[in-house]
């Protein structure tokens, strides 16, 4: 059986670590600029939460979030967080190649 087709891009997570990793990463970018305004992260929160694809704006909020929180993050979350960002770089790649 062929597996369905679908429009948009694949979720930005495969995994409940990756998705955690991921949430950390905007809640921490969402609350370092929260003076300035954190609007932006709330829309690619709510996306991750429900498992939802991530648009070219959101999955480099996310790169941006990502390359920051992995300066610090606790050591459990390294490998799923440079996954995802290796995912993240691909991503922001193609979507400059189709530029």
């Amino acid at each position: 059986m062929t597996p369905p087709t679908t429009d948009g891009p694949p979720p930005p997570t495969t995994s409940r670590e990756e998705a955690w990793v991921a949430h950390a990463a905007l809640v921490d970018a969402a609350t370092a600029t929260a003076a300035d305004d954190d609007r932006p992260y709330h829309r690619p929160i709510e996306s991750i939460e429900r498992g939802a694809a991530l648009d070219d704006e959101d999955v480099a909020l996310l790169r941006d979030a990502l390359v920051d929180y992995l300066g610090d993050a606790p050591v459990r979350d390294r490998a799923p967080g440079r996954a995802l960002l290796r995912r993240t770089d691909d991503a922001t790649d193609a979507r400059s190649r189709r530029v």
